[in-house]
């Protein structure tokens, strides 16, 4: 009787952290399909236009010696700023 009862207490501890867990699940769901939303919605909008040109436009010259060169320079005060 008594371990019917403390598999009952434990099956239902399960239960309502299964339904716990399904309930997390669905609202992080929801939180990335309305990101996913935003994010559409932003690239889009003008400003998304001119951020994602600008994107694209260094993305063809990642392998200029001068962007290597500026990247290296930006690099260098990075790191002596850490120091």
């Amino acid at each position: 009787m008594l371990i019917d009862l403390l598999t009952k207490k434990d099956r239902l501890k399960i239960q309502q952290c299964n339904e716990a867990f399904e309930q997390h699940q669905q609202l992080r769901h929801a939180y990335l399909w309305l990101a996913g939303q935003r994010t559409k919605q932003f690239l889009g909008s003008a400003p998304g236009l001119t951020l994602s040109f600008s994107a694209g436009m260094l993305m063809q010259f990642r392998h200029s010696i001068v962007v290597k060169t500026m990247r290296g320079v930006g690099a260098i005060k990075w790191l002596r700023l850490l120091t």
